[in-house]
């Protein structure tokens, strides 16, 4: 039990009323308050062995004592590996300090509000010790229990090699880099959590499987809310990660995943963003490349025509981070601003049967992502194949959905429903509709269709790919308005 002074009196105003469900709930939050022996979650953490059900009371945690530890900890400055750096640009031997699983082992809270560390120091990179770990707050909606962060720590919460981790019934917020960020887990689930106003990432899992998010709400984050990197590769066998009933709002990017392959999302809503989904093969350094074999059904995806791009907005986000007002977004990524869904070099995905509306650059945007650009991996290795520049875009299925028209069939136009480049094999389209049944636009007028057999690779439209170079190049500090590109500029609401 993890609990705060203050914790009866919230209690006894959360659980106000006389219905039986109200009455019960109230009783046993004070049944739970006597046994309360924890102030700080990172305290009951500590404590637990693996199977442990951490119950937080209503409260605000702000994890003084975790937040007060040194970043770097000089206890740990042994514990950093150097690779050479990802990036596609990067100059000879340029290399990068990262700093290891032991660091985090040994120095849980450098960069952690609360850590969750599972695997000991043997090197099966299995867990250990902090398994099948639950933390669950108690009050009526998730708002109740708040983990507050001052920008001090670089995750608010860090499950790493914590197989079985359940987090459910709180908000997060005020993080320096991911709210809630799964590592390298193998089960886990994230349930009714409310994640706001991270520097980056709302919600972040990355080389993890068999996950569930559920009836989770992301806004105000300045990458993504939600972000399922380098997810199960099922090769479109299976989906090992599943994303149902989300609401990702008010972010640069409601969904992104670079490497997101075999995540199933569905029953969920992103809009208002900057662009309400993307997956893509571009940033370097990401397990899992090409992205693959991913699926969204039945969601709805509209009005993400928020700039955050803006002239004021960029020489506001160009102060240091601490000079920033946390709930300010500051992209941390670029995407062409007014666009549903971007498909950024990426294979063997499935849209089925989502309602698409209301996005004044695309409902729907495709494009090649030449395999040199991202770079090396973190070993140093090539992250592709040189001999095949042409390994993304490929094999996409638009199928069945409602593009420029709402569920109640009103009609509110994207500028175009479906924007390709033309490049890759086997991409197609079919059964979409718009309103009253008409056609949906595009750009090429004439799509392939899945009706027929699938067409043959091609290089796609030089023209329209070279218009996207330089918007790769954007930059927040040195470059947020690369000459050519159009992407940060709000087109003009479609009519």
């Amino acid at each position: 039990m993890v609990c705060k002074p203050d914790s009866k009196r919230r209690i006894l105003r959360i659980f106000k009323g006389r219905s039986r469900a109200v009455r019960a709930a109230r009783a046993r939050n004070l049944r739970l308050l006597k046994r309360c022996r924890f102030q700080h979650i990172q305290a009951a953490v500590d404590a637990a062995g693996n199977g442990t059900r951490i119950l937080v009371l209503p409260g605000v945690y702000r994890e003084e004592p975790s937040r007060h530890e040194p970043e770097p900890d000089p206890k740990c400055g042994d514990a950093y590996e150097e690779y050479p750096s990802p990036a596609f640009d990067a100059k000879p031997g340029e290399r990068v300090r990262v700093p290891t699983y032991e660091y985090q082992l040994r120095c849980p809270n450098a960069q952690n509000l609360i850590a969750i560390i599972g695997d000991g120091p043997d090197p099966d990179r299995r867990c250990d010790h902090k398994c099948n770990i639950q933390i669950e707050g108690t009050g009526r909606r998730p708002q109740d229990v708040v983990i507050s962060g001052d920008r001090s720590r670089l995750n608010g919460i860090r499950a790493d090699r914590a197989d079985g981790i359940v987090l459910t019934n709180f908000l997060i917020e005020f993080s320096d880099f991911n709210n809630i960020y799964v590592l390298e887990t193998n089960g886990f689930r994230i349930e009714r959590v409310v994640s706001r106003w991270s520097r980056e990432y709302g919600f972040l899992s990355f080389t993890s499987d068999n996950g569930l998010y559920r009836q989770v709400e992301a806004y105000g984050n300045g990458d993504s809310g939600i972000y399922p990197g380098s997810g199960p590769e099922g090769h479109c066998a299976r989906y090992g990660i599943e994303i149902d009933r989300a609401d990702s709002h008010d972010n640069t990017i409601g969904w992104s995943g670079t490497a997101g392959n075999g995540i199933y999302t569905h029953d969920s809503k992103f809009h208002h963003n900057a662009a309400g989904i993307t997956t893509d093969s571009f940033a370097a350094g990401h397990p899992g490349m090409p992205q693959d074999c991913s699926k969204w059904e039945r969601n709805q995806i509209y009005s993400n025509n928020q700039n955050f791009f803006s002239d004021d907005r960029d020489a506001y986000c160009k102060r240091p981070p601490a000079e920033r007002d946390p709930k300010v977004v500051c992209p941390a990524f670029q995407v062409p601003v007014g666009t549903g869904v971007l498909v950024a070099g990426g294979n063997s995905n499935l849209f089925h049967d989502n309602w698409v509306w209301d996005n004044w650059r695309a409902g729907f945007m495709q494009f090649w992502v030449p395999a040199p650009i991202r770079g090396r991996d973190p070993t140093g290795q090539s992250a592709n194949d040189p001999t095949n520049p042409y390994d993304t875009s490929h094999e996409n299925r638009y199928l069945f959905n409602h593009v420029g028209v709402r569920p109640d069939g009103t009609r509110d136009p994207n500028g175009v429903d479906f924007w390709w480049d033309e490049e890759g094999r086997g991409n197609c389209w079919g059964g979409n509709s718009g309103a009253e049944g008409a056609p949906p636009t595009s750009d090429p007028a004439r799509l392939p269709s899945c009706d027929l057999p699938p067409v043959p690779f091609s290089p796609g439209n030089a023209l329209k790919q070279a218009r996207l170079v330089p918007c790769s190049t954007w930059d927040p500090r040195d470059n947020t308005d690369p000459p050519g590109c159009d992407w940060f500029t709000l087109p003009p609401e479609p009519r």
